[in-house]
C-alpha cells in the first residue's frame, strides 16, 4: 500500500490523503458491482418458492438502473454511494417479499450494513438504516391491518415487542458499522500521515547522503583544484621566471643599441646622418616592443595588462611607423602614406607605446602581404562625448593578397594564421593580430577586417581618447600664411599620395594643382606657367622625376621644385642642384613644411625650422644640479651607455661592477644618489639596497634608482619594498634618465 500512497516523492499530506480516498472509492465500487450483480442472481434465485420472477426482474432491474445512472451521470459526486446505500435496503425488502416474509430475510440489511463499511463513510449507511426502519413499521402495520398481500412476516399478529427488538438491532448495527467505517477512515489517515511523514524522513535522508556524497565530491574536486593551482602557479612563475631570464638578457644588448643611438643623436650630423641615426633608433624601440610581444600577451591572458595615460604626440606616433618601414617599402617599390584628418587633435592622452605597437604589428602586416600598390594609414576623428572624450578611428589599407572571408575569423587568435601550413610563403608567431585586437579593447574600441583577396584588405579599428595638452608647432595651420595663395604644382602617379598632397596644401592655405603624369605636367606648365612652386614624385612611368625637372628647369628656371624619393635612391644626389630639397618618403608633415617654406622664400632665405637641433646633452644639468653619483652595473655595455650619458651631462661618477663594491663605497664616501642595477654577481641590487639603508654615513641617505631589465608585475614594488626611490627599466632612455635626475635633484633641494 506504501507505493501506491505514494506516486512521486515529496507530495504533501493534503494530496496524499486526496489520493487515499480515491483508492478506496475506486476498489469500494469495483468490489459493489460484484455484490449488486450476486444481490440480482439472488433474487432470481428466490423466485421460484413463490413464482415472483417479474417483480423480482421488475424491481433489481430497476435498483441496477438506478445506481449506474446516477453514477454515470454524476462521476464526480458521492451521490451515487447513498443510492447504492438505498438500493440494497430495497433488495432485502424484495427478499422479503419473495420469501413471504421469511425471518431470515431479514438479515440481508445487515448483509448490507457491512458491505458499505468499504467505503470508510459512515454517512452513506444513513439511508438503508431510514429504509430499514420505515419498511420494517409501515409493513408491520399493514399486515397487522388484514392486507393478505403484504408478506412481512409469517407470524399472525404484530409483535411489538418482536418490532422493538428488530429496530434495536438495527441501530446497534448501524452503529457497530459506522463506527467501525469511521475508524478505518481515521486509520487510513493516521497511515497517509505517518507514510508522508516517512517519505519526508527518508527523502531527508536520502538528500543528507546525496550532501554529504557531494561535500565529499567537492571535498575531493577542491583537493584537486588546489593541488591544479599550486601546479599551475609553478609553472606560471617558473614561465615569468624564464620569461623574465629571457627579457634581461635580450635587453641588455638592445640597451647599447638605444642608449648608443641616443648618444649618436647628440652628436653633429648631417640630416640624412640624423635621419639615419633616428631610423635605428626608432627600429630597435620597435624590435624591443617585438620583444615583449610575449610578455604582453601573458600579461593579456592573466588579465594584469595596464595602459598609461600620458599626453603624447600623435603626428610623432605615425611617423615613428613611417620610420621603421620608410626603407622597406622603398625596396619592395610600395608607396607608404598617411594622412590624419584636421578634426584630429595633434596631442592626444593614451598609451603611445601600446598605439605604436598595434600600427606597427597591421602595416607590418600589409607591408608583408603587399607585393605592389600601396600601403595608406588614416586617422578619422569620431564622436566627442559628453566627459569630453573622443573616438579615434584608425584605418591601415593595403593593396596586397586579401584574406578569403571564411578565414577572416582566425585572423585574432592567438598563435593562428591564415595559412597555417607547413609550406606557407608567410611566416610569424601569429601573435601580433590577437595582441593587438586586445590592446584595442582595453584601450575602449574593437578591431575589425574587411578585405576581399586579390584586392587588398583594411583593417580598422578605434580607440577612446581625450585631447592632450602639448605646444601645437605652427606648421599645423597658419605656419605659411604669409605665402597663401601660392600655386604648388604636384606631380605623382599615385592618386593617393596626389589627394593626401592637396590636402595638406590646402590647409596652409596654398593651392595645389595635381597632375598624374611628368607629361601632364608638362601640358599644365604650358597653358600656364605662373606655378611658385613644383612638388614632383622621383618614380613615375615614362617620365620619372629628374627627367621631369631637368625638362622644367630648360623652360621655367625660375621655378623651385622638389623632389619626393624614396629611402635608397642613393643616385639622386648626383641631381641635387634640380632641386631646392629632396624629401625621403614616407613625407613627414614637419619635414614637408620645413622644405616647402624654404623653397617659397628663395634661395638665401633661412629656413623656418632650420640648423642644427639643440642637444639634450649638455653640462647645464650637472651645473643646475651638482650632484655626486654612483653607479652599480656588471654589464660593460650598460656600464658605457649610462656612464656617457651622464659624462656628457656634466657628472663625473664612479663605477662599481657589483652589489658588495657599492656597499663599500657607500660606506666610504657621501653619495646624492646611486644608479643601482639589480641582478649583479656577488650581491644582487636589492641585498646591496638594504644594507645601504641600514648602515650609513652620519645618518646620510643617497636616492638609489634602480635599474633593470627585468619587466615582470612586481619589480617595481619589490624594489621600492627593498628601500629604493625609483625605478628606470632597460633600455635606458635619455629622457627618463634627465627626468629621473631633474625629479630627485629638486626634491634634494627642497629638503634641505
Amino acid at each position: 500500500m506504501k507505493n501506491n500512497l505514494i506516486p512521486y516523492p515529496g507530495a504533501e499530506l493534503q494530496q496524499q490523503t486526496a489520493y487515499y480516498r480515491q483508492m478506496v472509492k475506486k476498489r469500494s465500487d469495483r468490489l459493489m458491482n460484484y455484490f449488486l450483480v450476486g444481490f440480482f442472481l439472488t433474487g432470481l434465485a428466490l423466485a421460484p418458492y413463490f413464482d415472483t420472477f417479474p417483480i423480482a426482474i421488475g424491481v433489481g432491474s430497476l435498483c441496477l438502473a438506478a445506481y449506474y445512472s446516477v453514477k454515470i451521470m454524476l462521476p464526480e459526486s458521492d451521490l451515487y454511494q447513498y443510492v447504492l446505500s438505498l438500493v440494497i435496503g430495497i433488495f432485502m425488502a424484495l427478499y422479503i417479499y419473495q420469501m413471504h416474509g421469511l425471518f431470515e430475510m431479514h438479515f440481508f440489511a445487515f448483509i448490507g450494513f457491512t458491505i458499505l463499511i468499504t467505503y470508510q463513510n459512515w454517512r452513506i449507511l444513513l439511508p438503508i438504516l431510514l429504509f430499514v426502519i420505515l419498511h420494517h413499521a409501515v409493513f408491520n402495520y399493514l399486515q397487522y391491518s388484514g392486507n393478505d398481500s403484504i408478506y412481512f412476516s409469517r407470524l399472525g399478529y404484530l409483535d411489538l415487542q418482536t418490532f422493538i427488538i428488530h429496530i434495536l438491532l438495527t441501530a446497534i448495527i448501524f452503529f457497530i458499522c459506522s463506527l467501525w467505517a469511521y475508524q478505518l477512515n481515521k486509520a487510513g489517515e493516521i497511515q497517509i500521515s505517518q507514510t508522508v511523514e516517512m517519505g519526508r524522513m527518508q527523502q531527508e535522508a536520502i538528500m543528507h547522503m546525496e550532501r554529504k556524497k557531494n561535500e565529499e565530491i567537492l571535498e575531493q574536486a577542491y583537493l584537486h583544484a588546489e593541488k591544479a593551482r599550486m601546479e599551475a602557479e609553478r609553472a606560471n612563475q617558473a614561465k615569468s621566471i624564464f620569461l623574465a631570464t629571457m627579457s634581461h638578457e635580450i635587453r641588455t644588448p638592445m640597451n647599447g643599441v638605444i642608449g648608443m643611438t641616443s648618444l649618436l643623436g647628440e652628436t653633429p650630423l648631417t640630416e640624412q646622418q640624423r635621419a639615419y641615426a633616428e631610423t635605428i633608433a626608432a627600429c630597435g624601440e620597435t624590435l624591443l616592443n617585438v620583444i615583449n610581444d610575449i610578455l604582453d600577451f601573458s600579461k593579456i591572458e592573466s588579465g594584469s595588462m595596464e595602459l598609461e595615460e600620458e599626453d603624447f604626440n600623435l603626428y610623432e606616433c605615425i611617423e615613428h611607423i613611417l620610420d621603421i618601414f620608410g626603407a622597406r617599402a622603398a625596396q619592395k617599390g610600395l608607396e607608404l602614406l598617411y594622412q590624419v584628418d584636421q578634426e584630429v587633435p595633434m596631442f592626444i592622452r593614451g598609451d603611445d607605446l601600446r598605439l605604436r605597437q598595434v600600427l606597427t604589428n597591421l602595416v607590418g602586416n600589409a607591408m608583408k602581404f603587399t607585393e605592389h600598390g600601396e600601403i595608406y594609414i588614416r586617422v578619422r576623428a569620431g564622436n566627442i562625448f559628453t566627459d569630453g572624450s573622443l573616438a579615434l578611428e584608425f584605418e591601415v589599407k593595403d593593396t596586397g593578397i586579401g584574406i578569403p572571408v571564411e578565414k577572416q575569423e582566425r585572423l585574432f587568435k592567438a598563435f593562428s594564421q591564415v595559412d597555417s601550413s607547413t609550406t606557407r610563403k608567410y611566416g610569424g608567431t601569429g601573435l601580433g593580430l590577437a595582441i593587438s585586437g586586445k590592446l584595442v579593447s582595453l584601450m575602449g574600441g574593437d578591431m575589425r577586417v574587411e578585405s576581399e583577396p586579390g584586392k587588398g584588405s583594411t583593417f580598422c579599428f578605434n580607440i577612446l581618447t581625450w585631447k592632450g595638452k602639448g605646444n601645437v608647432p605652427n606648421y599645423t595651420s597658419n605656419g605659411l600664411s604669409a605665402h597663401a595663395g601660392k600655386k604648388v604644382l604636384i606631380v605623382d602617379d599615385n592618386l593617393t599620395n596626389r589627394t593626401i598632397l592637396k590636402s595638406q596644401l590646402e590647409l596652409w592655405r596654398l593651392f595645389p594643382v595635381p597632375a598624374g603624369s611628368g607629361i601632364e605636367a608638362l601640358n599644365i606648365l604650358s597653358e600656364d606657367s605662373s606655378y611658385d612652386l613644383i612638388m614632383t614624385d622621383m618614380q613615375m612611368p615614362f617620365m620619372d622625376g629628374i627627367r621631369l625637372a631637368e625638362t622644367i628647369k630648360e623652360k621655367y628656371p625660375r621655378i623651385p621644385i622638389i623632389l619626393l624619393s624614396s629611402v635608397g635612391d642613393e643616385y639622386k644626389k648626383n641631381y641635387t642642384n634640380l632641386f631646392t630639397a629632396v624629401m625621403t618618403k614616407p613625407i613627414k608633415q614637419q619635414s614637408m613644411y620645413r622644405n616647402i617654406l624654404s623653397s617659397l622664400q628663395g634661395p638665401g632665405r633661412p629656413l623656418a625650422d632650420g640648423g642644427q637641433a639643440p642637444s639634450r646633452l649638455t653640462p647645464e644639468l650637472s651645473q643646475q644640479f651638482p650632484l655626486k653619483i654612483l653607479i652599480a652595473e656588471d654589464n660593460p655595455i650598460n656600464q658605457q651607455v649610462i656612464l656617457y650619458i651622464l659624462q656628457k651631462l656634466g657628472y663625473d661618477p664612479l663605477m662599481v661592477e657589483n652589489g658588495q663594491e657599492a656597499v663599500n663605497a657607500a660606506l666610504r664616501d657621501n653619495y646624492d644618489m646611486i644608479f643601482m642595477d639589480l641582478q649583479m654577481p656577488e650581491m644582487d641590487g636589492l641585498e646591496a639596497t638594504r644594507l645601504i639603508r641600514a648602515s650609513s654615513i652620519g645618518g646620510h641617505q643617497p636616492v638609489i634608482i634602480a635599474l633593470t631589465a627585468n619587466t615582470m608585475e612586481g619589480d617595481e614594488e619589490e624594489c621600492l619594498r627593498a628601500g629604493m626611490n625609483d625605478y628606470i627599466g632597460k633600455p635606458v632612455r635619455l629622457e627618463e634618465l634627465i627626468g629621473k635626475i631633474s625629479k630627485w635633484a629638486t626634491s634634494m633641494k627642497e629638503t634641505t
